[in-house]
């Protein structure tokens, strides 16, 4: 048997398969930026492999429905785009409709076992592929605190006894390239007078601060449930604490796959009730004037 998983980086789309024992069988990556185009032969070769389950690269994520079952609300959802709209995402989940066995993956916004009082007003809480790196360590440890750091983003989850309880995701926490949370003043004037689009939250980050942030509540949790700080993402090797693990391949691309190993009855399939989740990424915002954002969305 073989799974497939697939992490959606801002760098690069790492494509892992493992078999039902969860040994890695091939991983291979692609530039972001060729994703759009090439969309249709990287279908194609996973499909070339004929695997029993694939985990799609999700965004903000959807509790596991099945690509022959994805609208273009679906579509917005997990990329908070417009879906007429050529992207890698997009295009990628519009290919995959080929696909047999396919499906996406929940956010941690998603997930029953997070508070629902710490969702309220978030909706980047960790995507789809925060979760698959999250599984993977799973897989290793019960609890523990991960903060995974990529070329632009990083977030920061919490699973304690096998549970993810919170998380922080790159919309919110400043990165090595993203703006992080804004002042709610500076993102007034932006409405008012220019405009706020995904270049001012994805740009002109504030590093230093957020790896301060990350740090302040990686070691808060940490002292106070007793559990180990892990680093994961490719610069994992600039952050100057927690425990790193040396892999040439991306925990949330070999993660996705492990997902679809659990669902599909591999070896994982132990640790499936990780993942009960329900709902999507924006049931939880109540500032005033969402209502305007959810009539829109009920039009596509």
């Amino acid at each position: 048997m073989i799974f497939a998983g697939v992490d959606p980086g801002s760098r690069t789309y790492e494509f892992a398969f493992v078999d039902e024992m969860g040994r890695i069988i091939k991983f291979f990556s692609v530039p972001t930026e060729l994703v759009s185009k090439a969309s249709s032969n990287l279908v194609k070769a996973i499909s070339d492999l004929r695997p029993n389950g694939v985990a799609l690269p999700s965004g903000h994520g959807l509790p596991f429905k099945r690509i022959s079952e994805i609208t273009n609300r679906d579509i917005f959802l997990m990329t908070l785009k417009d879906p007429d709209i050529d992207g890698p995402l997009r295009n990628f989940i519009i290919s995959a409709k080929l696909l047999h066995n396919a499906f996406t993956v929940p956010g941690v916004i998603e997930l029953k076992s997070v508070d629902e009082n710490k969702k309220i007003n978030l909706i980047d809480m960790g995507t789809a592929d925060k979760v698959a790196s999250a599984f993977f360590y799973r897989t290793m440890y019960d609890s523990f605190v991960l903060v995974e750091v990529g070329s632009s983003f990083s977030s920061f989850l919490v699973v304690i006894d096998g549970k993810v309880v919170d998380g922080l995701g790159g919309s919110i926490v400043p990165g090595v390239n993203s703006a992080g949370f804004l002042d709610g003043e500076v993102a007034y004037l932006l409405c008012k007078y220019s405009k706020i689009n995904k270049d001012t939250i994805y740009t002109r980050g504030n590093w230093a601060r957020g790896l301060k942030l990350l740090q302040i509540l990686s070691e808060w949790y940490s002292a106070q449930y007793k559990i180990p700080i892990i680093i994961s993402g490719n610069k994992k090797w600039e952050v100057p604490f927690g425990i790193k693990h040396n892999f040439k391949f991306k925990e949330s691309s070999v993660g996705s796959a492990y997902i679809a190993n659990a669902l599909f009855g591999g070896i994982f399939r132990n640790y499936v009730n990780f993942l009960e989740s329900v709902g999507t990424p924006i049931d939880y915002v109540r500032l005033k004037g969402w209502e305007e954002i959810i009539s829109l969305i009920k039009t596509l």
